[in-house]
């Protein structure tokens, strides 16, 4: 049996919507610890922080007027760093990119006794459109102009993008893959460069375009050297692509996820070594498939969910026993812990008291929940690395934050199984009970009262 332990939540005001994709956990200051990063509809780029208490969480860094954020990446973007520095990444709807880079104190200081400033900058060609910010100092979290960091460097690029990520690309070549609306994938290379005084300078080259039948639900990649990557494609009509797109030779492979019937939210990600060797994850309206590395089905997993559907698909940590866990989220609140035993862990976060859904503070019994997620993600959070499901919500501007969960390493197992069939029938009769009596007892009739 395996066991959960009671939940901890952590409550955030967002003032405004965020998409499935502006929601991200990063290391952004190179602290080895992860913050929380929110990206709203009304232009506002929220970075929270969750110091050495795992309660006390606080916003420490904002960003105003970028615009209708769809979508949020870090990564190292930078071409002319020894060292990769995380870059935050966020697009807006009208397609514009904006880089923040956020610097330890000590940084700050080099910069200065260097000659340089921290403010926002670039050295573009003209052709561009290019935003600007004023200049603001990073200081204490409490101080509310002091919070607010200016943008470093910002292009504008194809209007409507959906999902952005930053890989690396044959050890020199940075590149940003960016999924649109339009049903294409576009990949720009980067030759974005860091300056002396602490500006970003350079800009985004459209080198691959893409073009997919049908739209695109998400995107994903996986390493396949130090050199190379593929990406993970999942569509609203049930397909999941995965190919290399550095790869001219290339072979396209795709698959059906749920027989073309389903137009739910669909989502892929790839694990390696969850089973023994690299697999397919994926999630269609109320199930989540496992296939191999050639894209056949190797395992079906039913996921009840009693309103809503499936709305999220991420990588969970990896336990003492190197067992590999996959969380996923549904809309109206049930969450599911999948490991690599197939063993499957359900739990509804306590969202009742905190967002007036429902007279009790049982989660469990409050199953009124109807398209109540708008956004999930899990991971690592703050100074302590605690692991964390991280809800938005959709009718009270709430992030919910639910961690401290304690699961067990023990395995489930089936008593039939366990036990010879011979045994178990003796066990049976040593209790005065038949089979008959078992199966009434497990499965009563429908006309019994």
């Amino acid at each position: 049996m395996t066991f959960v332990s009671p939940i901890n939540t952590i409550t955030l005001d967002c003032s405004s919507n965020v998409l499935p994709n502006a929601i991200l956990l990063a290391d952004v200051d190179m602290n080895k610890s992860n913050e929380l990063l929110i990206g709203t509809q009304d232009g506002e780029l929220l970075i929270f922080k969750s110091f050495r208490n795992q309660n006390n969480v606080q916003l420490w860094r904002r960003a105003l007027g970028l615009g209708f954020i769809t979508t949020i990446a870090v990564g190292p973007v930078a071409v002319n760093t020894n060292e990769p520095r995380p870059i935050i990444c966020v697009a807006n709807a009208e397609g514009a990119i904006h880089l923040f880079l956020l610097r330890s104190a000590g940084q700050r200081s080099r910069v200065r006794s260097a000659g340089g400033t921290l403010h926002s900058g670039n050295r573009n060609d003209s052709k561009m459109q290019l935003y600007s910010s004023t200049t603001m100092s990073i200081a204490t979290p409490n101080d509310d102009e002091q919070q607010q960091i200016p943008v470093a460097f910002s292009q504008q690029l194809i209007c409507n993008p959906k999902i952005l990520l930053i890989q690396e690309y044959n050890e020199n070549e940075k590149q940003l893959i960016i999924s649109y609306c339009d049903r294409t994938i576009r990949i720009f290379t980067s030759i974005i460069m860091e300056e002396f005084d602490g500006r970003l300078s350079g800009r985004f080259v459209l080198k691959h375009a893409f073009n997919i039948a049908d739209q695109i639900h998400t995107i994903s990649s996986r390493r396949l050297s130090n050199k190379d990557y593929e990406l993970i494609v999942s569509q609203p009509c049930g397909n999941l692509l995965r190919f290399n797109p550095n790869d001219e030779n290339s072979r396209v492979l795709a698959t059906d996820m749920c027989d073309y019937t389903s137009s739910a939210w669909t989502e892929a990600i790839a694990l390696d070594k969850f089973l023994e060797d690299t697999i397919y994850a994926t999630i269609c309206y109320d199930h989540i498939d496992i296939f191999s590395s050639s894209l056949n089905k190797i395992h079906h997993i039913p996921l009840s969910v009693k309103i809503g559907h499936l709305c999220g698909l991420r990588r969970g940590p990896i336990t003492d026993n190197y067992n590999q866990l996959v969380t996923i989220s549904s809309v109206d609140g049930d969450t599911f812990i999948v490991d690599r035993h197939l063993n499957v862990i359900r739990f509804r976060p306590p969202l009742s008291s905190n967002t007036g859904c429902g007279g009790t503070n049982d989660s469990i019994a409050n199953t009124n929940f109807v398209d109540q997620i708008q956004a999930f993600t899990s991971g690592l959070f703050g100074d302590n690395n605690m692991f964390c499901f991280i809800y938005v919500l959709t009718h009270n501007d709430k992030i919910i934050i639910v961690h401290s969960l304690e699961i067990s390493n023990s395995r489930t197992t089936n008593l039939s199984s366990a036990l010879s069939k011979i045994t178990l029938n003796e066990k049976l009769k040593q209790a005065d009970i038949t089979s008959e009596k078992l199966k009434d007892l497990l499965h009563p009739s429908s006309s019994s009262s």
